[in-house]
């Protein structure tokens, strides 16, 4: 079969069935690694070097069967790939770093990949693929370096009686949700689709599969990352929704396929990157609803609603966003469409909320749990900012706060150090670098401060026009959405805003301040920015060009740095 009549039916299938492709693509690399290099089973190895031994003799056989090749160029092209293959076999055996190898040999083989694919007609396609795939390729190389117990958010432990990993484990050796008040244990209020998921896999894994307890543990980051990409590609599709293409397209496409957050929790295994996941969906679907209002497309809002307020209860946050459409659509269809759209609202209330809310109807009818339970932290945490003023913390923006790029934690035996409290300070830095990410992490290698201290304001700046452009994309006329659309999804930014300074107000510790809580407005500023690059260059070609050149350099560079920092993050000095 000639090789761009294979990448052709592999790009058409990868359009087609992404989610599905994704999914393949994050099972396929399980049992090689089990969600991290330390896991990767002898037989593994061999089982890869096999494959790629039969890689090497179908493309030379190929070569040569096609013409491209007589005999002895086969025999000798064949032969130095063999000879190469084995000399790298050794070295990645004495490596310390084999995490580095799989994320080189990934890119090598998706720049092969697009080399040979059809870009004259799948232009768009294939660069879209590059752009998703090194950044898949990079998020896996994180995982592969991060244990589960690494740069976490409420985990506790697998053996403990609280935390994400407690909750997942119940799952497992009981088979059954909580007989106890759920306030006992910290998250076991939260619902529990995410946790009965991953209890699902570990299960599976230990019982049919034979991995062993902590790889079976571990490899929950398979099921993480896959929750990561899945989001990248419905980011995609919203920038498709609105017609993006060519430079518009890809560079959002960059922005939002290396951004920081999405690196770091697809290594989490608590609920935050599902929920979001099921976010996003919401998103795509109402975007799709009011282009064509009909049953299937209002389901599954439903679908992703409720499923998503199954893992999370603040997915709700989409609801209100929602709701003003449905509302907007009422009003303008009243008399034409008006009983359809009834039907369609209750069909839809009867799908999602008993999804969404069944397990907060079984916590309260049990133990009397309110809706909106929160567990308290204790006032006596040295990251408690109650002292201060929620004013005086909006609107500090003293320069001693930007002396440092990454997160800051108060520590009676640090002098000097400070709690962050500015919510806004707080979210542009732990969004590239979380909480656990500081000055000590690269003692190895000083160089990557530098570069974090680069990444930081680029992404200040970068940020901030997202911000412009959304706001100039959803209040000045222009035929980019229509005005139901702008409506829709800048009061989803805005009930996110608004949420997290009400967070940090009503729960006045640094670590409410995450940009966990809000990583959907990525998304929504990359798609703001590459609107205005597309109307920018419409009505004016020479600034259109100088725009994609600035912003698209722009993007290049936060996608180098980002790189660099997550890459030397997980290398261990030779």
């Amino acid at each position: 079969m000639n090789p761009q009549t294979l990448t052709d039916k592999l790009v058409k299938s990868f359009g087609t069935h992404p989610y599905l492709w994704m999914l393949f693509l994050c099972l396929f690399q399980n049992p090689f690694f089990l969600g991290s290099v330390d896991n990767i089973p002898n037989n593994m190895l061999w089982l890869a070097e096999l494959l790629l031994f039969s890689g090497i003799v179908c493309i030379t056989l190929h070569c040569y069967r096609s013409g491209k090749l007589d005999r002895k160029k086969a025999c000798l092209y064949g032969s130095l790939a063999v000879i190469a293959d084995f000399i790298l076999l050794i070295l990645y055996s004495k490596s310390k770093n084999p995490a580095i190898w799989h994320f080189a040999g990934g890119c090598a083989l998706l720049c092969g990949f697009y080399r040979i694919a059809d870009k004259q007609n799948f232009r768009r396609q294939v660069n879209s693929m590059l752009i998703l795939g090194i950044g898949f390729f990079l998020k896996l190389y994180y995982i592969l370096g991060t244990s589960v117990y690494t740069r976490q958010h409420d985990m506790g432990k697998f053996e403990g009686e609280s935390g994400h990993a407690a909750y997942i484990e119940y799952l497992v050796v009981n088979h059954h949700l909580a007989d106890f008040d759920v306030r006992e244990r910290r998250q076991f209020y939260h619902p529990p689709l995410h946790h009965a998921l991953s209890a699902l896999w570990v299960y599976i894994s230990e019982t049919f599969l034979n991995t062993g307890r902590n790889p079976a543990r571990e490899s929950i980051q398979t099921l993480t990352l896959f929750y990561s990409m899945c989001i990248m590609i419905t980011g995609y599709k919203i920038l498709r929704h609105f017609k993006l293409d060519g430079k518009a397209l890809y560079i959002p496409l960059i922005l939002i396929s290396f951004h920081p957050t999405f690196i770091l929790f697809g290594g989490c295994i608590n609920n935050d990157i599902l929920s979001v996941v099921f976010i996003m969906g919401a998103v795509l679907c109402t975007l799709k609803w009011i282009d064509t209002p009909n049953l299937k497309n209002i389901l599954n809002i439903a679908l992703c609603i409720g499923f998503g307020m199954m893992t999370k209860l603040s997915s709700a946050l989409i609801a209100p966003p929602v709701a003003l459409v449905f509302l907007i659509v009422l009003i303008r269809n009243f008399k034409t469409k008006g009983k359809d759209l009834f039907k369609q609202f209750v069909l839809f209330g009867c799908l999602c909320a008993p999804l969404g809310l069944w397990y907060q109807v079984r916590s309260y009818l049990k133990w009397k749990v309110p809706f909106n339970y929160v567990q308290e932290m204790s006032t006596s945490l040295a990251q408690y900012l109650g002292d201060e003023k929620f004013i005086d913390r909006i609107t500090d923006f003293s320069g001693y706060q930007f002396s440092s790029v990454y997160e800051q934690w108060y520590s009676a035996d640090k002098a000097g150090s400070y709690n962050e409290h500015n919510p806004i300070i707080a979210l542009m830095k732990n969004a590239l670098f979380g909480e656990y990410i500081n000055e000590n992490t690269f003692k190895d290698f000083p160089f990557v401060n530098k570069i974090s201290f680069i990444l930081f304001w680029l992404n200040v700046l970068i940020a901030l026009c997202a911000l412009i452009c959304l706001i100039l994309v959803c209040f000045r006329k222009n035929n980019l959405m229509k005005p139901i659309e702008k409506a829709f999804l800048f009061s989803f930014y805005a009930v996110m805003m608004v949420s997290i300074y009400k967070m940090s107000a009503d729960y006045k510790f640094t670590c409410t301040m995450n940009f966990r809580y809000i990583m959907p407005t990525v998304i929504l500023g990359a798609l703001g920015m590459g609107l205005i690059l597309k109307q920018v260059h419409e009505k004016d070609a020479q600034k259109g060009e100088l725009a994609i050149k600035i912003s698209g350099g722009a993007s290049l560079l936060f996608a180098v740095c980002t790189s660099v920092i997550y890459l030397m993050l997980c290398y261990t000095k030779a």
